[in-house]
């Protein structure tokens, strides 16, 4: 997600993270690597989520590879805004 090649993120429809989601305006969102200030941490834009209609798999340059089943929550994102405690330049 730092490098700006994935552009969404996707999760297992648990309360927690549709508690944070449905009925919510948000503008930015934090993604944070672990807990406490020295932790890597970017904000991006939000623009919204949806639920998998379809099954694939993502690849990514990195090695990464995402599945991504029915009903999985499918968070948009956007251009990163602030990032810090790694290297952005990866």
């Amino acid at each position: 997600m730092a490098s700006g090649e994935k552009t969404e993120e996707i999760r297992r429809p648990s309360d927690w993270i549709l508690s944070r989601l449905i009925g919510k305006k948000y503008d930015l969102v934090k993604f944070l690597n672990g807990y406490g200030p020295d932790k890597p941490f970017f904000v991006c834009q939000y623009f919204g989520y949806c639920f998998a209609k379809d099954p694939e798999t993502r690849l990514f340059s990195n090695g990464l590879v995402v599945p991504v089943t029915v009903g999985d929550v499918r968070i948009f994102l956007g251009e990163i805004i602030e990032g810090g405690n790694y290297d952005q330049n990866k």
